[in-house]
């Protein structure tokens, strides 16, 4: 029986088979650990825990900004990786244990822990979750993207799948995140959100799924793309090795080390001298503001302006399955329109839908307006997704060198920059307008934040966003880019940076 033969070239069509386990398990993997330190942690520490929702968004988002920083560490570290298991995979399979430990931490922080205490607690045990693992475990699989393959297609259509994959987990999480607390919870009258009994058991069952789709995403994908190619090799290395003597031990050193780094302000001044990276980087920071204000405000609408907690689960239902859909039509336009246009369209629709909720709040109209809000978002996100290797691909031509590593690391970074903004101001207005945890009613200042977060500061960034894209016009040049590389040249006047240094 014959074995078909994997193609490891650089710009390799991949099996379906590695789609799935890159776009599928991975995403279900990132998103199962996001789910439980961005995207329900400040309902957990205000509504379990009672802490003030101030303090708890400004420890979550002070925390994010040095997050944003260990995604510079992360991509450097990525960089300089050069294992037999590759540059990413071997990362993700380290992080599995330390997560697992650390998420289980910050849900079981004792109840009667003073102020201080308090404080210090939720800074340690979230950073160590967020600021250390899963940043390791994103920035490894979003370059992981990048060195699958070159192939633009292959690009887009991994990062859909992924965008597919996140949209399940949230379908699954949004349809049945508050029956299960409840279902679990020993005492279910303790909040709407059930107890921490409740929480535990379910987290327990996202980590499961993490830990599975993560050895899935590590072992049934392969790193292709060898970055830097016109640096010395390994065998170049090696028979260098064999010729030397004692004395030509640093030479030795140097050659090695030529081939491992390029300085990091070499990279950062490429990196902010790409005209993509930079409009990609406004746009990323927009979404990540977005998702920042919006992840755990939509919950508090329902609860506390609809009065109905489980109509959450319908509406983030209808949000995501919405989403979804749209993405499998995104593939077709993100072909037929190109990746730019199809983020545009998707954005227009995604404002329209704000402005239906901008009538009035109520069931319908939330209803409605979420569904367009999912389709512009599905198609915007498959598209968007991509758009960053794609970038990066144009930064190596541009600048002789490869930065994958650290361009998505820096692009990680700004997005969590945007995410701890969106949390802090989601928690100051929160605070401001006189939001108190457990009450039947909140008086209207608080409703007017509730609003202001989900519906009107939305519309200005995403309009923003549409603003900066407008000027993206990469599309039109990837696949000439793609073929020089390819053939060993770079832009014109431009020679590999292992040639002049």
């Amino acid at each position: 029986m014959k074995h078909k033969t994997i193609d490891m070239s650089s710009n390799a069509n991949i099996g379906i088979g590695e789609k799935l386990a890159y776009g599928f398990a991975g995403s279900f993997a990132a998103s199962a650990i996001n789910l439980f330190v961005a995207g329900f942690l400040l309902i957990f520490y205000t509504e379990i825990l009672k802490v003030n929702p101030l303090l708890a968004s400004t420890v979550i988002g002070v925390s994010k900004v040095l997050d944003g920083f260990s995604d510079l560490a992360a991509g450097r570290i990525i960089d300089k990786t050069h294992s037999k298991f590759g540059k990413t995979r071997v990362w993700m399979l380290r992080m599995i244990p330390i997560t697992v430990i650390s998420v289980y931490a910050i849900y079981l922080m004792p109840m009667d822990m003073p102020g201080i205490a308090q404080v210090v607690y939720m800074f340690i045990t979230y950073n160590l979750a967020s600021t250390v693992c899963y940043t390791m475990i994103y920035v490894s699989y979003m370059t992981l993207n990048g060195l699958i393959s070159t192939n633009q297609k292959v690009r887009g259509v991994n990062a859909g799948l992924q965008m597919m994959g996140a949209v399940i987990i949230s379908v699954v999480g949004n349809a049945t995140i508050i029956t299960l607390l409840h279902k679990f919870s020993v005492d279910g009258e303790y909040s709407a959100y059930g107890d921490r009994h409740g929480w535990i058991t379910v987290i327990t069952i996202y980590l499961i799924v993490y830990v599975v789709s993560e050895l899935i995403l590590v072992f049934g994908t392969h790193e292709r793309v060898i970055e830097n190619a016109k640096a010395p090799s390994d065998e170049e290395i090696e028979v260098f090795e064999d010729t030397i003597t004692e004395a030509d031990e640093k030479e030795r050193k140097i050659v090695k080390e030529k081939r491992l780094n390029v300085p990091f302000g070499v990279i950062l001044k490429a990196l902010f001298t790409n005209k993509y990276w930079v409009i990609d980087l406004i746009a990323c920071v927009v979404i990540s503001f977005l998702m920042g204000l919006e992840s755990t405000v939509a919950s508090l609408i329902c609860t506390y302006v609809l009065h109905d907690v489980e109509f959450y689960q319908i509406s983030g239902t209808v949000n995501a399955i919405s989403m979804l859909l749209a993405m499998l039509l995104g593939f077709g336009l993100m072909r037929k329109m190109g990746k730019r246009n199809a983020v545009l369209l998707g954005l227009v629709i995604r404002i329209l839908g704000g402005f239906v909720m901008a009538v009035s709040i109520s069931k319908v109209t939330i209803l409605v307006g979420g569904a367009m809000a999912g389709i512009g978002y599905g198609i915007a996100g498959c598209a968007f997704a991509s758009m960053i290797q794609d970038v990066l691909t144009y930064g190596e031509w541009k600048n002789g060198f490869s930065m994958i590593g650290m361009g998505n690391a820096a692009n990680s970074f700004c997005n969590k920059i945007g995410n701890s903004l969106g949390t802090i101001v989601m928690g100051a207005i929160m605070s401001f307008t006189g939001y108190v945890a457990g009450l039947d009613s909140q008086p209207a200042s608080a409703i007017m934040g509730f609003k202001s977060i989900y519906i009107y500061i939305p519309i200005v960034l995403e309009i923003i966003g549409f603003v900066a894209l407008c000027f993206y016009d990469l599309d039109k040049k990837y696949d000439d880019i793609q073929k020089d590389l390819e053939e060993g040249r770079y832009a014109p006047g431009v020679k590999s940076y292992f040639d002049n240094n």
